[in-house]
């Protein structure tokens, strides 16, 4: 993302120098637009996710100011929308990249602002977060060019009549080409497996998400994007998996090592997993039992099993139980978990439930914001790099962590979430995080996992993209 400490607005045309002569050329501009044409420049037009794009606005009047909106409906039907504020150059031009925005759902100069800032628009289902449920189909963007500096997504003194001076709409893929999707079913396991366009075998990596359940394809779908076989492992909640996640069992997850090892489209040696929240517990013990994992990355990781039970080969595994009332409500009734589960409860009795990540035989990558409102994250970070420094395997792992970000760190240019509905506590949850500062850390980690993984698992001449 770009520097806000370098910022440079254009000057205002030397005829004009105050806000009413700046209205009396805004009402002369309809005349000439005619003549001008403006128009969008956006490159390219279907792109990954994670991919930057240029979008630029031309034939514009020399010091006109407009507004960009970008709008988008999610798989859920929710919708979303930004804005910013501009003010053309002498060129008559816009380019998000160069032109601050002055106002809106973002300010400063940032190429992909008007993606990451947009908001759930007013009169909606409150808590709903963006998640992409069909990878197999784009978001549709669409942008809209409108004169002079028009309101927000707030919806505040909006005209229902304003209309766009001109519009254009882009893609946005989960799935690069010729990526193929394969549903699997194999024993009991249940997930969807994605592989790159090409000839294999290709390293890999098993995705894991959290207590949200189901089976969520987006982060594996865009892995394989990037070149990796990767499998989108669903473990409750979905089809005839256990409803809930007490009950789970490793065995499962060691099935899911097992058969993708002896895929003819996977590399037999070395495997990557990946979770976030407490996919990353699983992922971290997972590793811990299977040499066969050479490369973990644990996003907003816990250093111990924690919640919810968990059997190894029909034995139960200690694990923490959180502290009920040590649960907050933030300001609009959203919950905050992160003091019902403190770090040092590990220090103590619950001594046993801490996972052993020396014995895990690969690297690991540790992803965290320290606004994590719904467990210390940074903190549990930390005690998981101390304990490998005590057998001597410290330099085995990477931490990066991220101020004013929060539990949720998402592959980048999508909108950030602070709070988000909770289908298992059927109440939202306070996430945390910045916008900006949220923005930056999904646009940063997500490089380092994405090298991270063609690093550790020899992905070959098959470079990422980014």
């Amino acid at each position: 993302m770009e520097n806000l400490n370098s910022l440079e607005i254009s000057p205002q045309p030397e005829n004009i120098t105050q806000t009413e002569d700046l209205d009396a050329f805004d009402s002369n501009i309809v005349e000439c637009q005619s003549k001008l044409n403006p128009h969008f420049l956006v490159n390219p037009m279907q792109s990954l996710i994670d991919e930057k794009i240029s979008i630029v606005v031309k034939g514009l009047t020399p010091g006109q100011r407009i507004t960009l909106k970008a709008k988008l409906t999610g798989d859920s039907k929710e919708e979303f929308e930004s804005s910013g504020h501009f003010i053309a150059d002498g060129a008559g031009s816009v380019c998000t990249a160069e032109t601050p925005s002055l106002s809106g759902t973002y300010t400063g100069v940032d190429s992909m602002g008007l993606l990451w800032s947009m908001k759930l628009l007013p009169g909606q289902r409150k808590g709903q977060r963006l998640s992409k449920k069909n990878v197999t189909k784009p978001y549709y963007i669409h942008l809209l060019l409108f004169n002079g500096h028009v309101e927000d997504c707030t919806g505040n003194e909006v005209r229902k009549d304003l209309q766009p001076i001109c519009s254009v709409t882009f893609e946005r893929w989960y799935m690069s080409e010729g990526v193929r999707r394969i549903p699997v079913r194999n024993g009991r396991l249940r997930g969807t497996l994605f592989l790159p366009p090409g000839k294999g075998p290709f390293p890999g990596i098993i995705d894991l998400f959290g207590t949200i359940g189901g089976l969520v394809e987006f982060k594996a779908s865009l892995l394989a994007s990037h070149g990796f076989a990767a499998l989108a492992l669903a473990y409750f909640a979905y089809d005839d998996l256990p409803k809930v996640a007490t009950e789970l069992e490793l065995d499962y997850f060691f099935e899911a090592c097992d058969w993708m090892l002896a895929h003819p489209d996977v590399m037999s040696r070395g495997l990557g997993v990946m979770g976030v929240s407490k996919g990353s517990e699983l992922a971290l013990i997972l590793a811990a039992h299977r040499k066969e994992v050479t490369a973990v990355v644990g996003v907003s990781p816990a250093h111990a099993l924690i919640a919810f039970p968990l059997k190894c080969r029909g034995e139960p595994l200690a694990f923490l139980k959180f502290k009920p009332d040590l649960v907050k409500l933030s300001e609009n009734g959203a919950m905050i978990f992160k003091e019902s589960y403190p770090p040092d409860m590990t220090d103590g009795p619950g001594r046993a439930a801490t996972i052993e990540v020396e014995k895990i035989q690969g690297d690991i990558l540790l992803i965290c914001g320290a606004d994590d409102q719904n467990w210390k994250a940074q903190e549990m970070a930390g005690k998981i790099r101390s304990r490998l420094r005590k057998y001597g395997k410290e330099s085995r792992c990477t931490i990066h962590s991220y101020p004013g970000t929060g539990h949720l760190i998402e592959p980048p240019y999508t909108p950030t979430c602070h709070l988000s509905y909770h289908k298992s506590f059927r109440m939202c949850c306070e996430w945390g995080g910045e916008p900006r500062q949220q923005a930056f850390a999904q646009e940063d980690s997500w490089k380092h996992i994405l090298n991270f993984f063609a690093d550790n698992l020899s992905l070959k001449n098959k470079k990422s993209r980014l």
